[in-house]
């Protein structure tokens, strides 16, 4: 018995260690998964900037105004300060009655 007690200690260890390895490898993967599913919804919400750029700036507040309480009556947190527009996640900068900037909030 004595004999045979190192050997499955031994055996325990391999075992945790080919275990482990495959955790390892495991994690890897999903890390690989995960930075490629951020690029991905990176260049989309980049996409998505260009195109609110395109159709909002230039255009007057009182549009943006009225957007703001539609949305505002759905749910949406709308905050107005001095000058800008926080709609959500989007930022709206005004002056002198137009849209001069269109950003996300990071």
């Amino acid at each position: 018995m004595i004999k045979w007690l190192p050997w499955i200690l031994f055996c325990c260890s391999l075992l945790a260690a080919v275990y482990s390895f495959a955790l390892l490898l495991n994690a890897g993967g999903a890390l690989d998964d995960a930075r490629s599913e951020v690029e991905r919804l990176r260049e989309r919400s980049d996409l998505a900037l260009v195109i609110l750029r395109k159709n909002w700036l230039g255009t007057e507040v009182t549009s943006l105004s009225t957007l703001s309480k539609d949305l505002r009556q759905q749910g949406v947190i709308v905050k107005n300060h001095e000058g800008v527009y926080e709609i959500g996640d989007i930022v709206f900068e005004t002056k002198g009655g137009l849209i001069k900037d269109l950003r996300y909030f990071d």
